[in-house]
């Protein structure tokens, strides 16, 4: 599976709720780096990185749009939906290798 199917498999999951399903497309050794304001934090690992989806807000949705397909990369601009808060939009990188998910970068737009 490439990047474009794992990451549409991947939304589409964590869309309709099935986080556990979407955590399930990571490899075990995934890193997830979020850009806040002045500052990075980097996740290692599935339980931290799936952790950080698991525990987000009920509701939570991602859709993708202006996606660019790079092999093995996979660019979006995320519309961040979140009950009772604001919607944001985010620039996300995800790195796939083999049908998994290896690393993912978030930043504000």
């Amino acid at each position: 599976m490439g990047a474009v199917e794992t990451m549409e498999d991947f939304f589409e999951k964590l869309n309709q709720g099935d986080r556990e399903g979407a955590v399930a497309l990571m490899d075990e050794k995934t890193e997830m780096r979020v850009h806040v304001g002045d500052s990075v934090q980097t996740l290692r690992g599935v339980e931290r990185v799936g952790g950080w989806f698991l525990r987000g807000d009920a509701g939570l949705r991602m859709i993708p749009g202006g996606i660019r397909d790079t092999g093995n990369t996979y660019e979006a601009d995320l519309l961040v939906v979140r009950p009772g808060a604001p919607t944001q939009h985010i620039d996300a990188t995800f790195r796939v290798e083999a049908g998994r998910i290896t690393a993912i970068n978030i930043a504000p737009r």
